[in-house]
C-alpha cells in the first residue's frame, strides 16, 4: 500500500512538472517565437528565437553554420532569456575575449593572436610621441600600449592627455567608448569585419560580418591626426568659419566636420581600395610589435610599380619560392592557385603581393573585391627619374600631391570643465582644449628621415602646450611629422614646387629672394621666438641645427642642403629640362660659373 501512494504521488509530481514545462514553453513560444534549436551541427537554443532575416550576419558566419554562442558566447542550451544572455559578448572579436570567440580553436587563432600584437591594437606610437612632446621620456619611442596607458592609477599629464584625446582609435576601445569620428560596430576584430552602422541609418539588429574590408571601415580612425583616408579620397577637413571658402568644393564628412573636396588619390580614382594596396602584415600586423606604423607597414611603391634605378633585387621572386602561408590562405579562400614559376613581387619583409601579377612584358592589379585587372605602369628610368642628386628621393616627395596642414595650434587643460574620458568610459572632470590658426591643404614639405631619404613631411605639432593645470608642461614645439599622404599624383610634382617654394623646404609662409649672393628669405608672421622664421616654419636658413620631427632623427633640410636645393631653384627660369647638361654634375656647373666660364641672368651665383 504504501509503495503504492509512493508512486502515485511521484507520478502526480512527475505531470506536474511536465505541465508546467508545457506552460513555460508555451509561454516562451507566444513571447519569444519559436525555430529550429540546432545551428552549426549542435543544439544551439539562441536560434529558437532569433529568427528574423536580419539578426543573421550571413556568409561563413551565417547563423545556420555557426550558431550564435560561436561568437556571442553565453549559455546556448538555456530557454530563459536571462540565462542565456549571461556572460554573453555583446561585441564578438573584442580583444578581451577574443581567445574565446574569433580566436577559438578551429577558427582564426593565428588571425587574432597577430591582431593582438599589431599597432593597431596597441597604438604605442601614438604613447610615445604623446610622452615624450610633454617631456616625460627622452625619446619617442617605447614599447607601452594605449591599454596600459589607460590603466594606470595615477596617470601622468601626458596619460591624461591621451586618455581624453587620443585613445578611442585602438581595437581594445569599445563600441561605447568611442567618439564621434569612429561611428563602428565594436572593437578588436569587429572593428574591421562588421559592416559600419552609418549615422542616420535604421539599425540592423545584426550587421554583415565579412573577411573583405572596406574603406568606410578605416575612415573612422584614420580621419583623425594624418587624415590619410580623408587624404585618399580627396577630403580635407577646414574650420566651420573657414567653409565658405571651398566654394562648390564645399562638403560634410561623415561625422559633420566641415570640408572641402581636392584631387583623391590617383589609386581611388582607379577603383583601388585600401585593402587592395596594403597587405595582411600592414593590417593585422605580423606577430612582432613595431613602435611606430612606418615600422610595420611593408608595401612600398616600389613593390608594384618597379625599381626606381633599375634591378630588382630583393623585391621580386617565384610563387615555388614563397613560404609564407597566410599568402597562399588567401588564395585557397578564393579559389585561385599560382604556378610555381609565376613571378612575384614583394613587401619589404618578403610578403608576396599576391594580387599583382605578371602579364605579358608588364603587370596588372585585381582588386580584391571585384577582381577586376587593371593595367600597373612601371616605373621609367627617364632623365627625371635618375636625375643626379634625387637619390634620397622617395617616390612620394615627387608624387604625392598635397597634405592637409594646421599649421599652428595651441593645446591647454582647463581643471574647471569636463570632457569623456576613454579610460573610464565617463565624463570626468577636465578638459583638454586645442584651438589653431585653421585647416588647410598644400604640397606637402620635405623631411630628412633618419635613414636619409628626402620624404613628404607636414606640420606634426607647430603647438604651444600649457598643461599647467594638469602638472604639466609650458612649452613650445616646433615639430613635423613624415607620412606619406596618401594624395598621390599621376603627374609628379612640378621642380619649382621643391627648388623654389619656402613651404616645400621647411622655411614656412613667406617670400624668396634669390637675386643676391645668397638666398634670402622674408616672412610676413615671424615667429615669436625667432624674427628670421615665419609663424608656421619648421626652420629657417641660418639655423645651426635642423628642426626636429616626430620620430628619432627626423629633421628638416639643414642649411647645406636649403641653399644647395635653392641654387638649383635660381636655374630652374633657364634649365627646366632634366636632360639638360647643367644637371649632369650640378656641382661641377656651378664651379664653372663661379670661375666665370659661363654667363647666368641671375649674375655670378657660385654659392
Amino acid at each position: 500500500m504504501f509503495r503504492t501512494r509512493t508512486l502515485v504521488a511521484l507520478l502526480l509530481l512527475a505531470l506536474a512538472g511536465l505541465l508546467a514545462a508545457l506552460g513555460r514553453e508555451g509561454q516562451r513560444e507566444t513571447t519569444l517565437g519559436r525555430g529550429p534549436d540546432r545551428a552549426g551541427g549542435k543544439v544551439e537554443r539562441c536560434v529558437t528565437c532569433h529568427v528574423r532575416p536580419e539578426e543573421d550576419p550571413g556568409g561563413a558566419h551565417a547563423r545556420a553554420a555557426v550558431g550564435c554562442s560561436s561568437c556571442h558566447l553565453g549559455n546556448e542550451l538555456a530557454f530563459d532569456k536571462a540565462r542565456a544572455h549571461a556572460g554573453m559578448e555583446a561585441e564578438p572579436g573584442a580583444l578581451r575575449t577574443v581567445s574565446r570567440t574569433c580566436g577559438r580553436a578551429g577558427c582564426h587563432v593565428r588571425e587574432a593572436q597577430r591582431v593582438a600584437t599589431s599597432l593597431m591594437a596597441r597604438a604605442s606610437g601614438i604613447v610615445s610621441v604623446d610622452r615624450w612632446v610633454f617631456g616625460e621620456i627622452p625619446q619617442p619611442r617605447g614599447a607601452a600600449t594605449m591599454r596600459e596607458t589607460l590603466a594606470k592609477a595615477d596617470p601622468s599629464p601626458a596619460e591624461r592627455h591621451l586618455g581624453k584625446l587620443c585613445a578611442g582609435c585602438h581595437l581594445h576601445a569599445l563600441r561605447g567608448n568611442r567618439d564621434d569620428a569612429i561611428h563602428g560596430n565594436g572593437s578588436g576584430c569587429s572593428s574591421c569585419h562588421v559592416a559600419r552602422r552609418l549615422p542616420g541609418a535604421v539599425p540592423r539588429p545584426h550587421p554583415a560580418v565579412d573577411a573583405r574590408v572596406t574603406d568606410d571601415r578605416c575612415l573612422g580612425c584614420h580621419s583623425r591626426s594624418g587624415r590619410i583616408a580623408l587624404t585618399y579620397e580627396g577630403l580635407y577637413e577646414v574650420e566651420k568659419d573657414q567653409a565658405g571658402a571651398c566654394g562648390d568644393a564645399a562638403t560634410t564628412l561623415h561625422d559633420g566636420r566641415p570640408a572641402c573636396r581636392a584631387e583623391a588619390d590617383v589609386h581611388r580614382l582607379a577603383g583601388l581600395s585600401c585593402v587592395d594596396c596594403h597587405l595582411h602584415t600592414d593590417l593585422m600586423g605580423d606577430g612582432r610589435e613595431w613602435e611606430h606604423e612606418e615600422d610595420q607597414v611593408e608595401i612600398t611603391c616600389e613593390a608594384c610599380h618597379g625599381p626606381v634605378r633599375g634591378g630588382s633585387a630583393g623585391t621580386e621572386t617565384t610563387w615555388g619560392e614563397v613560404t609564407d602561408p597566410i599568402s597562399r590562405d588567401l588564395l585557397r579562400q578564393r579559389g585561385e592557385t599560382r604556378p610555381p614559376e609565376e613571378h612575384v613581387r614583394l613587401g619589404r619583409r618578403g610578403t608576396p603581393v599576391w594580387n599583382l601579377r605578371p602579364s605579358g612584358d608588364g603587370w596588372v592589379t585585381f582588386r580584391k573585391g571585384q577582381g577586376v585587372a587593371l593595367a600597373t605602369k612601371q616605373t621609367p628610368i627617364d632623365a627625371n627619374h635618375v636625375l643626379p642628386g634625387h637619390e634620397r628621393l622617395t617616390c612620394s616627395s615627387c608624387h604625392a600631391a598635397w597634405a592637409p596642414t594646421c599649421s599652428t595650434c595651441h593645446t591647454a587643460f582647463d581643471a574647471s570643465g569636463k570632457q569623456w574620458d576613454f579610460a573610464k568610459a565617463v565624463e570626468t572632470p577636465g578638459r583638454w582644449v586645442e584651438t589653431s590658426e585653421g585647416y588647410a591643404a598644400r604640397p606637402p614639405a620635405l623631411a630628412v628621415r633618419a635613414d636619409g631619404r628626402i620624404a613628404p613631411a607636414m606640420p606634426g605639432m607647430v603647438m604651444d602646450l600649457d598643461a599647467t593645470s594638469a602638472g604639466g608642461p609650458r612649452a613650445s614645439r616646433r615639430l613635423f611629422a613624415s607620412l606619406d599622404p596618401h594624395s598621390t599624383g599621376k603627374k609628379a610634382r612640378s621642380c619649382e614646387s621643391c627648388h623654389l617654394s619656402s613651404w616645400a623646404l621647411g622655411l614656412g609662409t613667406g617670400t624668396l629672394d634669390l637675386s643676391g649672393a645668397e638666398p634670402a628669405f622674408t616672412p610676413p608672421a615671424p615667429a615669436a621666438e625667432d624674427a628670421r622664421m615665419a609663424s608656421d616654419a619648421w626652420t629657417h636658413l641660418d639655423a645651426e641645427h635642423p628642426g626636429a620631427g616626430t620620430r628619432v632623427d627626423l629633421r628638416s633640410l639643414d642649411a647645406k642642403e636649403l641653399r644647395r636645393t635653392l641654387a638649383v631653384g635660381a636655374c630652374l627660369p633657364c634649365h627646366r629640362d632634366g636632360r639638360d647638361p647643367v644637371y649632369r654634375d650640378f656641382e661641377q656647373a656651378k664651379s664653372r660659373l663661379a670661375a666665370g666660364g659661363t654667363r647666368c641672368a641671375f649674375g655670378n651665383r657660385g654659392g
